[in-house]
Formats: structure tokens, C-alpha cells, sequence
């Protein structure tokens, strides 16, 4: 394992990847907190990615970075998780390793969320499979009926509610409430803008 430090003034300088090794990586703040911490085999093209998801969250505090190369991806990843679990970056869900999955077509996050933010809603189902949001969500919302949080006859929570909830557009919501009523979990009543959407009775 060998380490690299980015110190001084702002400095955030991506190493270039080395074969056979996993980077652990840190970014810090002017105080010295954690905000964010991953694990990557290609640091600038993580950083790239870093730079256009949290442009408008972590990014622009980001002044210092650290970096720790292991030899194995699995220590690497175990070290991840217990930085998170110890340190809780602020950008970092709580006590899980951040998602490594790449958006697919059609997947859509609204501004101001991470997919750390929608896989936590999700009870981690995005990160841990090849499915896709849509599927995830529905599979929740699911859950809410058959848990009797959302009862035969109710209104689902409005498209906005729902957003928020997922941190998703509003286009990702609507496709995953057609999947429900394909799959006969809700009815839909009303069309245009008057459309509403309730439990099955």
C-alpha cells in the first residue's frame, strides 16, 4: 500500500491509474472534514464524474484529496467501509459503501441529489443489482402496501411528494406508477393533469 497527498492550497489532482492496484480516496474540506471517500481503479475518470454529479453539492467545498493504493480491491473496499462507518463523510450514506453502478438510459436524477441519496431510498436495491430505478421504486412502494402504510382505496402521495422522497424526475416517478398499475398494485383514475393514483382496492 503506498499514499499520496494532495496538501496546501486547493488541490485535487487525480493520480493516473496504476495496473493491479485500487485507489482509496478522500476528499476533504478546509477544516479537514471527510466529505467524501470511494474506491476507484481509474482516478481521473472518477474525478471527472465527481466534477459533473456534485457540482453543485461537495465538489466546490472539496480543497484537499488524499489517496491510499492497495494492492488488493477487496481491502481497499474494507477500508472504505470502515471509514465510513467511523468517520461518516458528509456526503457518504451512513454506514454503506457509496453505489458503483453508472446511470442507465432513461434514469434520471433531479438537481441537488446524489445516487447515494436515491440508493438509501431504496434500501440499497439500485447498487446491488442491474436493475433499473424504476423497478427499485416499485418494489418500494410495493412494500408500503403489503406493510399497510399506504391501505386499499388511498391516495398515493403526489407526484412532487414522491420526488422529493427519491430524489428521481418526475418523468422516472410516472414510469414506475404505470409499471404498478400494469402490474395491478394501484389504479390510476382521472387523466391529464387531473390524474391521481390509489391503492387497489
Amino acid at each position: 500500500m503506498t499514499e499520496a497527498q494532495a496538501g496546501g492550497r486547493r488541490s485535487l489532482t487525480a493520480p493516473e491509474p496504476r495496473p493491479g492496484l485500487s485507489a482509496l480516496y478522500r476528499f476533504l474540506n478546509t477544516g479537514g472534514e471527510t466529505l467524501y471517500v470511494g474506491v476507484t481503479d481509474n482516478p481521473p475518470r472518477r474525478w471527472k464524474q465527481h466534477q459533473e454529479r456534485a457540482a453543485l453539492t461537495w465538489w466546490p467545498l472539496a480543497q484537499h484529496v488524499t489517496v491510499k493504493w492497495f494492492a488488493s480491491r477487496k481491502a481497499a473496499l474494507d477500508t472504505e467501509l470502515r471509514i465510513i462507518r467511523t468517520q461518516r463523510p458528509l456526503y457518504n450514506v451512513g454506514g454503506a459503501p457509496s453505489p458503483r453502478r453508472e446511470l442507465a438510459a432513461g434514469e434520471r436524477l433531479c438537481p441537488m441529489r446524489t445516487l447515494e441519496h436515491f440508493d438509501r431510498a431504496v434500501g440499497g436495491r439500485w447498487s446491488g443489482g442491474g436493475r433499473h430505478m424504476t423497478e427499485c421504486i416499485a418494489d418500494v412502494l410495493q412494500e408500503d402496501v403489503q406493510e399497510g402504510h399506504l391501505l386499499p382505496g388511498q391516495r398515493l402521495p403526489t407526484l412532487g411528494a414522491l420526488e422529493q422522497r427519491f430524489g428521481v424526475t418526475v418523468g422516472t416517478i410516472r414510469r414506475t406508477l404505470v409499471l404498478l398499475v400494469q402490474h395491478g398494485v394501484i389504479e390510476r383514475r382521472g387523466t391529464g393533469s387531473a390524474t391521481r393514483y390509489f391503492v387497489a382496492e
